[in-house]
């Protein structure tokens, strides 16, 4: 008997930041790609995670749309905001979709939602472009729900790129959608990961991989790059280059060069250049 559910995966594109702070030799930033994962059975669909802008959101809703399905929850893996500010605009074509994450997610979506952090990060980075009405999650108590009677299992993982991380698993199918504790051909944010966030990080792969995945969607990913499990690997190994190499340089510049020189073809080297900035402050 074939699989009931089946999943599909889109990636917003890259846009410009509006910033100063650019990277060595870059004349403009773009925001990294983000995936957004449907899992659909017959007629119902759960969506896992949106994008961050009303067009990115916009263009998400009409994806979704075009499946034909009937979308019944959004899920958000972890609380950045470039990972549920589309909310609002897809409950304006599916209000019946409940919008639902753990409790931790909660209370780091709301600091990501709150004024401050709004006014002084995302308003600056993305002007005109910030939905005025950002949502937060119900909480996901119990930890698992369901589509046309399959499980779907929220995974916690501590901190990966952020604290408190998610990801959504359905053993049915073999799949694993990690959010931003996995990375597919792009580089990793790491400016909120300490030596010992790092090593969790680490732990929160080692559990994705224990789930036996078939397929391992990512939060941020190149388009069109496969879904496969070797990036938990990748993604891992990315993440002891970065501890070796932090330990030994003196300055973000050398370590952004000596990650660079190891990771060429990455997508959007200026998040390597942030985290390096982040873990050699001032040098």
């Amino acid at each position: 008997m074939p699989n009931r559910l089946q999943w599909e995966v889109f990636v917003s594109a890259q846009i410009p930041v509006v910033t100063s702070d650019l990277p060595p030799g870059a004349s403009e930033m773009k925001w990294s790609p983000i995936s957004s994962t449907l899992i659909s059975g017959k007629r119902d669909a759960v969506l896992v995670d949106t994008a961050i802008t009303v067009d990115q959101n916009q263009k998400l809703v009409d994806w979704i749309a075009h499946s034909g399905k009937h979308l019944t929850a959004i899920y958000a893996t972890h609380g950045h905001g470039d990972h549920f500010f589309g909310v609002n605009t897809i409950q304006k074509k599916f209000p019946k979709a409940r919008f639902v994450a753990t409790s931790e997610v909660i209370a780091v979506m709301r600091k990501q939602a709150s004024v401050p952090v709004v006014e002084s990060y995302w308003k600056p980075r993305f002007p005109g472009q910030i939905d005025s009405t950002l949502l937060t999650a119900d909480e996901l108590k119990v930890g698992v729900f369901e589509l046309e009677g399959e499980q779907l299992i929220s995974v916690p993982l501590g901190h990966t790129d952020t604290d408190s991380t998610t990801c959504l698993h359905v053993p049915s199918i073999g799949l694993a959608v990690c959010g931003d504790a996995l990375y597919n051909d792009v580089h990793l944010h790491l400016g909120e990961s300490n030596a010992e966030g790092r090593k969790e990080w680490i732990a929160a792969l080692d559990k994705i991989e224990s789930l036996k995945p078939v397929a391992a969607i990512a939060g941020h990913k190149r388009p069109g790059a496969p879904d496969t499990p070797s990036n938990i690997e990748a993604t891992r190994k990315y993440i002891r280059d970065f501890d070796r190499i932090a330990y030994h340089t003196k300055n973000a510049l050398d370590l952004y060069n000596e990650m660079l020189a190891i990771y060429p073809e990455r997508v959007n080297p200026a998040v390597l250049w942030y985290s390096a900035q982040a873990v050699k402050p001032g040098n």
